[in-house]
């Protein structure tokens, strides 16, 4: 995998991104059953914001750099930079000149599975930025690593294209086969989560909507299903 340096290739529509964008990652999530998100460590450098694009991956050497460098010269409108940096915490992949350049050639953010430093910096661009931690330290920038092949990232496998979308409650990868199968099955459960929201504050239990009062004890027993939710899983 290493050595393996590639222009972007498939995208998602940006009507489909914006759609993606619209929901929450909890829902998405839900909507996945319950795959997709990313690690609890993965947050967000300022929880206000939300994030939402098209994957650019980055398989960075540990302690090295030089392959975000190379990556963001792949950049394009919309796309987000995820980086796997080979479990490289106490070194940072990104700071505050290269988050503006980002920002300046269409980058709409990036996730990285490592640590990043100019916290205050980047936040006064603004660029999302979701990260492991914060350091001052700078990673060397000598070795080849890969751009735009299928990594790991806070536990979830993220390859070229899939819509990354982030919010206050961390991240979550939606997989490019599959992207419109969950907005449409995770807009169908805003819908209901709209009304149960409406159901609790007049007394009903959570979850009454979906399954009725006696749903604890049914769910208990085998064949229980539920609704609103496809595999997470990507397609073979």
């Amino acid at each position: 995998m290493y050595k393996s340096i590639n222009e972007p290739g498939r995208r998602l529509s940006d009507e489909l991104i914006a759609r993606l964008g619209r929901i929450d990652t909890a829902t998405l999530s839900d909507a996945m059953g319950r795959h997709g998100a990313m690690s609890h460590r993965m947050r967000p450098l300022d929880v206000t914001v939300k994030l939402a694009g098209s994957a650019l991956t980055v398989k960075a050497p540990t302690g090295d750099n030089l392959m975000v460098h190379k990556a963001l010269q792949f950049g394009k409108p919309g796309d987000v930079l995820v980086v796997d940096t080979g479990g490289t915490y106490d070194a940072t992949v990104i700071g505050r000149n290269m988050a503006l350049f980002a920002h300046r050639i269409g980058f709409v953010g990036a996730v990285i599975d490592g640590s990043i430093r100019d916290r205050s910096g980047i936040l006064a661009i603004p660029f999302p930025v979701f990260c492991i931690g914060i350091v001052p330290r700078s990673a060397v920038k000598h070795s080849v690593g890969s751009v735009n092949v299928p990594i790991v990232c806070a536990g979830v496998t993220v390859s070229p294209g899939d819509a990354i979308i982030g919010d206050e409650d961390g991240v979550v990868v939606v997989p490019f086969e599959i992207a419109e199968q969950v907005a449409d099955a995770a807009e169908r459960r805003l819908e209901m989560e709209a009304q149960q929201a409406i159901d609790v504050t007049e007394d009903d239990l959570p979850l009454e909507i979906l399954y009725g009062s006696t749903w604890v004890d049914e769910r208990m027993n085998p064949g229980f299903e539920e609704p609103f939710q496809i595999s997470g899983n990507r397609p073979e």
